[in-house]
């Protein structure tokens, strides 16, 4: 398996060619296989369409509500992958479509459209939950013209953040957004908010009330959207793209630490890397926060040493890699976390290292001494365990070097005879005593079981 991914990594301008074959593949198997693509210039992939038959019998069914984004665009080629969801009847995550666009552009979702609507068959949405992104409202437009269009709460509420910076305001909004009330209420509780936090005249406050028919709970009511109200399923999906980085975290990493790690992890599509320059020894990324031009970073990495260095510094500060050098370790499809990112006080040998130091260099008492050496031998112990329990050949090796092992040192330290006693009577020994009657009751001296139980008598009348 790790050959055949090293060659497929190795492939040069083989990317494309190998996945239209895999499609090709699937579609002789898959007879309702629905794949299209488009070129640019000098015949570079632009756009690439993909649908199974058991996605789109899943949207004949659950097509009504249709929720995607593409906040995926970490890979390599830098294309956003978007994927098309819906929850089934389970409340599980549906996939009817993915697409791997060349850019967030109206021209390339209008095209991505339309090859769904060909592919189920002309067969329209009745509600479409998406981020806001101003090329993909006009896409929806133009294709969907009457679908409902919900905007993603989360996001609504993350830009309350960035634009206000009022916890106050973005708790009432969030309030007015999800209750369940009436218009006239609604109304009377927009204005309440903006008296209280004082937002009249904002402009994006004003933009936000226009746009009520698409985020108001009060407003779309009457709308079936299947209790969806943000792209969350979506951006579950983009992150199962990260599996094998996490994975690797999950083994270096202490628990506490992973879960930090891991959220950094899940943040680092919200940036994307808009150059990258060589330097002398290795490159550097320039990193931008999503929507966010004015935030920008810069990350330096060292081919021979294989170090990342970030201009936020959070490396240097918490020791744990940012948001901005996992995005360029995913850009570069690194699935190994590198050890230069992994600092020995948050992995999980941290305790193993000091023990074996001090098991090395012995100093204190003997009491201290031993039960350092049990610690440390522990966490060793543990780790064997964990690995040689996973064939049934190296389990009995093991066991058998450990049983071996065992035995010698309980014996060289007195633990144990060297040749224990054995139960079988020995030829020319000294034999047991002759076995004797005991004294008192015993088995011999018992009534037999067929005379019966003696029946106790009153003192007083004999009966």
């Amino acid at each position: 398996m790790y050959n055949e991914v090293r060659r497929q990594r190795a492939l040069q301008d083989g990317d494309v060619n190998a996945a239209i074959r895999f499609l090709e593949g699937v579609g002789r198997v898959d007879g309702k296989m629905f794949w299209r693509h488009r070129l640019g210039p000098e015949q570079h992939l632009c756009d690439l369409f993909w649908s199974d038959g058991r996605s789109q019998y899943d949207y004949g069914v659950f097509g009504d509500v249709l929720a995607f984004d593409a906040t995926y665009g970490r890979n390599k080629y830098n294309r956003p992958v978007v994927v098309f969801s819906r929850v089934n009847h389970h409340n599980q995550t549906c996939v009817f479509a993915t697409d791997l666009v060349s850019c967030k552009s109206q021209e390339s979702y209008v095209w991505v459209l339309d090859q769904f609507l060909e592919c189920m068959g002309g067969v329209a949405l009745k509600s479409v939950i998406t981020d806001g992104d101003p090329a993909i409202c006009i896409a929806i437009q133009r294709i969907f013209s009457t679908a409902h269009h919900q905007l993603c709460a989360w996001h609504l509420l993350r830009n309350a953040m960035s634009n206000i910076c009022d916890p106050r305001f973005t708790q009432l909004f969030k309030h007015c957004m999800l209750v369940d009330i009436e218009t006239n209420e609604f109304e009377v509780m927009w204005k309440t908010m903006l008296d209280e936090c004082g937002m009249r005249e904002v402009e994006w406050v004003q933009e936000l009330y226009r746009k009520k028919y698409s985020w108001s709970t009060a407003y779309i009511r009457g709308r079936f959207f299947a209790g969806i109200r943000t792209t969350s399923r979506c951006e579950s999906l983009h992150a199962k793209l990260f599996i094998d980085i996490e994975k690797s975290g999950a083994t270096r990493f202490t628990r506490e630490m992973f879960w930090r790690y891991h959220e950094s992890l899940k943040r680092c599509v919200r940036v994307r890397i808009n150059a990258c320059v060589g330097i002398e020894g290795g490159h550097t990324f320039n990193v931008q926060k999503y929507r966010k031009p004015e935030m920008a970073w810069r990350v330096k990495r060292e081919n021979t040493t294989n170090t990342f260095a970030c201009s936020c510094l959070r490396m240097e500060s918490f020791g744990l890699p940012c948001v901005h050098i996992l995005a360029v370790l995913v850009q570069l499809d690194v699935v190994v976390i590198p050890d230069t990112l992994v600092l020995r006080w948050w992995s999980k040998t941290a305790k193993i290292d000091m023990d074996l130091e001090k098991f090395l260099c012995p100093s204190g008492e003997l009491s201290t001494i031993y039960r350092t050496r049990l610690g440390a031998f522990s966490q060793l112990c543990k780790r064997l365990e964990r690995v040689a329990c996973m064939s049934d050949e190296d389990f009995k090796s093991i066991l058998q070097k450990v049983v071996n092992d065992t035995l010698f040192l309980e014996i060289k330290y007195g633990l144990r005879e060297d040749n224990p006693v054995s139960n079988e009577p020995q030829r020319g020994g000294v034999k047991d005593p002759v076995h004797m009657k005991t004294k008192g009751t015993g088995r011999g001296n018992q009534a037999s079981p067929s005379t019966g139980r003696k029946r106790r008598k009153c003192s007083s009348c004999g009966s």
